[in-house]
């Protein structure tokens, strides 16, 4: 029986909790934008990107068999804030999810019955894969195989040194005067060096990984190694 889920590195059932419900796999709704044109039938449609949706919200039931005070207080200090939802239902990944609701618990201190409460989780649109969230090192001319399609954005880093001309798929970057190594990091929009921005040694869109298989290589410089990890999503 799948009566559990996993809330920031924490099993409920450890702290007394049954989940009775889990949310249903749903998909995310596309951030789009619909005009209606004087003159013309139906509407203008407008997204705004490759694979930009909305969040999602989840909902989980729980059950409480031992409503004593510090148990519940115990629930309470449990969801709360932000970090990764794990659920038996899509056992490839995790959500990045954050608690959204009120829940009350006057009912279940009185030992009132359903000792039942749901839980909402607003959750980021994707499952990020485990399988993307593992670093390895490529050589020049190899390819990535994205294994769902949905647009991913990787963290590439490169260990070297010299004017360096990196090539992702069809993205061409331009790393200059590299002392011994930078990072792109496609999700943040920054390149760096430990704690150190190098934006300024970055020419370029920062890299996607598309559908299908993405070639990666690289020219010029002295490089010793590059490593990616893809952040592979699903839907």
């Amino acid at each position: 029986m799948k009566d559990y889920i996993i809330w920031k590195g924490v099993n409920s059932r450890t702290i007394g909790i049954t989940v009775t419900d889990l949310p249903e796999i749903i998909l995310p709704e596309e951030r789009v934008t619909f005009t209606d044109v004087p003159g013309l039938s139906g509407s203008l449609t407008q997204t705004e990107g490759t694979d930009v949706y909305k969040d999602i919200t989840l909902s989980v039931k729980c059950y409480v068999p031992d409503p004593t005070p510090q148990a519940v207080q115990a629930i309470v200090a449990y969801f709360r804030g932000g970090g990764r939802l794990e659920l038996p239902s899509r056992p490839d990944g995790y959500y990045e999810a954050r608690v959204i609701n009120q829940i009350q618990f006057s009912k279940i201190l009185r030992g009132n019955t359903p000792r039942t409460f749901t839980v909402n989780f607003r959750c980021k649109p994707f499952l990020r894969l485990y399988s993307g969230e593992t670093a390895q090192e490529v050589a020049s001319g190899s390819f990535l195989l994205n294994p769902t399609g949905i647009q991913a954005k990787p963290l590439i880093t490169v260990t070297g040194s010299g004017d360096i001309t990196l090539l992702v798929g069809t993205h061409i970057i331009q790393l200059t005067g590299i002392e011994s190594g930078i990072t792109l990091d496609s999700e943040l929009q920054e390149a760096y060096d430990g704690n150190e921005l190098k934006n300024t040694q970055m020419t370029g869109e920062f890299p996607v990984l598309g559908a299908g298989n993405t070639a990666i290589s690289w020219t010029g410089g002295n490089v010793t190694s590059v490593s990616v990890t893809p952040r592979w999503v699903a839907l």
